[in-house]
């Protein structure tokens, strides 16, 4: 359910975007995927979770792109598979191991500050990579939403509607941080506020995005005066006849 809300709401801001013109087809389709692994971001905390180890094979390769797209002029071949095994392989089950230790479920990382802190690191790695502001911001936009979309869903199944009960479970997906480890929220922060501040210009995207003149929900031909209009005369020709004269 989590990853397939994500990909229908990523879907439709991604073809909302793509026809204003916005973005490129394949920046719609990159949006769109991101906007799906959002959908899994707060479940990274659960250790028997398949929503984890896809995440981690997500990271681990877009990590070891970035790392092989920075070095590749500086190294062999040969050692530039070895670091790139070497970055995934790290990323892939050292880190997850690590991670499943110092976290529990619906723990820090099902939070808003996470979702959050994930955004704005997502942000600042897709404009390192050289990519512009309006898709460093927009790429950051979409695994943002698609973790919010997650929260939200185990927000509401925690309401039992046909038998007008709350389950225990209330208030502990969508909070905006985790009680139970001041800590780590605390550092949450601290990462969300240096983020912010060495952030890529967002001017230049805040113009873009503003601007829908473009945009167009509905085609030309479906006008309701129109369609009125032509009703009216199917309905005039099939009583004429029915009853000609």
């Amino acid at each position: 359910m989590h990853i397939g809300t994500a990909a229908l709401t990523s879907s439709l801001a991604a073809t909302a975007f793509l026809s204003a013109g916005h973005v490129a087809p394949i920046t719609a389709l990159w949006l769109m995927f991101l906007g799906t692994m959002g959908g899994l971001l707060p479940d990274i905390d659960s250790d028997n979770s398949t929503s984890m180890s896809t995440l981690f094979r997500f990271f681990g390769g877009l990590i070891t792109f970035s790392l092989v797209g920075h070095i590749y002029q500086m190294v062999s071949m040969l050692e530039l598979i070895v670091y790139a095994l070497f970055c995934y392989l790290t990323i892939r089950y050292n880190f997850k191991a690590l991670l499943e230790k110092v976290t529990v479920h619906r723990g820090c990382c099902h939070s808003l500050a996470f979702v959050f802190l994930s955004g704005l690191s997502c942000v600042s790695l897709i404009y390192l990579l050289g990519y512009s502001e309006t898709t460093s911001w927009l790429s950051g936009l979409f695994l943002t939403g698609g973790g919010i979309v997650h929260l939200l869903l185990d927000e509401i199944y925690s309401v039992d509607l046909a038998n007008r009960r709350i389950k225990m479970s209330f208030g502990s997906a969508l909070k905006l941080c985790s009680n139970r480890n001041p800590f780590i929220s605390s550092c949450q922060f601290v990462l969300i506020g240096c983020l912010l501040y060495q952030s890529p210009p967002w001017e230049e995207a805040w113009e873009t995005l503003s601007n829908w003149h473009h945009f167009q929900l509905r085609p030309e031909w479906l006008n309701q005066e129109e369609l009125g209009e032509f009703f009216h005369d199917v309905v005039e020709s099939t009583t004429s006849a029915m009853n000609p004269e």
